[in-house]
């Protein structure tokens, strides 16, 4: 297959931490690909994508900004993105929701709110998240093609919109660049009958990812949580369960201060209610950590039977993990995650052509 002549990388509106992170690692792999000749990368003009620097004479940046309130904007840049995108070039966009636009467009799909909710919740971020499903749904027949991490993300999306049949392709992604570090040691335990835990969730403050579970704790009286410190990279000011001194919010971290914490840590402890993929758990497993994680399909999906499952609306269900994880590490188990890294790709290289070989 020849190069194609050009393609557009459509990202304007991805500032989230973990759609940054996502990016910080594709990007870069975009641009060493061979499949296309020239790239034009669509950035935010805030944000981490904001201090991007191509790493080739072939990439052109674009900073896209915004002058009006961001969901006012996103709005008007799906139904009228301009005539810039009405011509023959593919586009790549990575930011959930396509353009009403004439070019062939790929839309890679990272959020499960564009799914169908099984409760419609009359609040702020439901009725956003209605209109962001019914902007999908007006511009679903320009799409040539979806992309996706997991087959349960595709068929829920294929029953949300029956009109994507046959055009969603599954591609995994690997664990982020910055995470591939090879003098990684993890600090080593024994562990007692007297041990107590750390813990770490890495997780943004959004209502799917469901931090206030925590605020339960108080309500199990007979409960045993044999926790050092549950570390949560959240503001303080937003503490879940302020009245908790073993949970610690240590605001965002670091790529290497990340590192630091799954040094440190006994275990990762996995909250989100809704995940399309769940890159946490991808990196817990790269790293040969526990986790403890929602009896969900996208954690079943990356974790198998390797994880220990709770159920994400019921804290003494947490509570009775927390207290198997720590008999488990106490009789000498760790776990073994060979079966599932098997399933997930081994460079991002790979993972570029593969999204390149959708849209061109």
């Amino acid at each position: 297959m020849m190069p194609a002549d050009q393609i557009r990388v459509h990202c304007t509106n991805v500032i989230g931490l973990g759609a940054t992170k996502l990016l910080q690692s594709l990007l870069p792999a975009l641009e060493l690909t061979k499949k296309a000749k020239k790239m034009e990368f669509f950035l935010p003009d805030r944000g981490a994508l904001l201090e991007y620097a191509p790493g080739s004479s072939r990439t052109k940046v674009i900073i896209y900004h915004r002058f009006l309130p961001n969901s006012i904007s996103r709005l008007a840049e799906c139904l009228f993105p301009g005539s810039i995108f009405n011509d023959p070039v593919p586009v790549l966009i990575l930011g959930d929701l396509p353009l009403r636009c004439s070019a062939p467009q790929v839309v890679f799909v990272q959020t499960p709110h564009l799914l169908r909710p099984e409760i419609f919740l009359w609040s702020l971020s439901g009725l956003k998240y209605a209109v962001a499903r019914l902007i999908f749904r007006i511009n679903a027949p320009r799409l040539r093609a979806v992309i996706v991490q997991t087959k349960v993300m595709k068929d829920r999306l294929i029953e949300t919109y029956p009109i994507l049949s046959g055009k969603v392709s599954i591609i995994p992604q690997p664990v982020p660049s910055w995470l591939e570090n090879p003098d990684f040691q993890r600090k080593k335990r024994e562990y007692s009958s007297e041990s107590l835990l750390n813990l770490v969730y890495p997780a943004a403050y959004y209502p799917h990812k469901n931090h206030v579970l925590l605020g339960d704790v108080l309500n199990i009286v007979d409960g045993n949580w044999p926790i050092s410190s549950l570390m949560l990279t959240i503001d303080p000011q937003i503490d879940p369960a302020p009245n908790i001194d073993w949970v610690r919010c240590v605001g965002e971290l670091s790529s290497s201060e990340m590192l630091e914490a799954y040094r440190d840590t006994d275990a990762l402890v996995f909250l989100s209610k809704e995940e399309s993929y769940g890159f946490p758990l991808v990196e817990a497993m790269y790293l040969g950590l526990p986790i403890v994680c929602p009896d969900l399909p996208f954690a079943r999906t990356l974790c198998g039977e390797g994880a220990i499952y709770f159920n994400p609306d019921n804290i003494r269900t947490l509570n009775l993990a927390i207290l198997e994880l720590k008999e488990r590490l106490v009789s000498g188990w760790y776990p073994d995650w060979t079966i599932q890294m098997r399933e997930i790709p081994k460079n991002w290289q790979e993972t570029a052509d593969k999204i390149l070989d959708v849209c061109i």
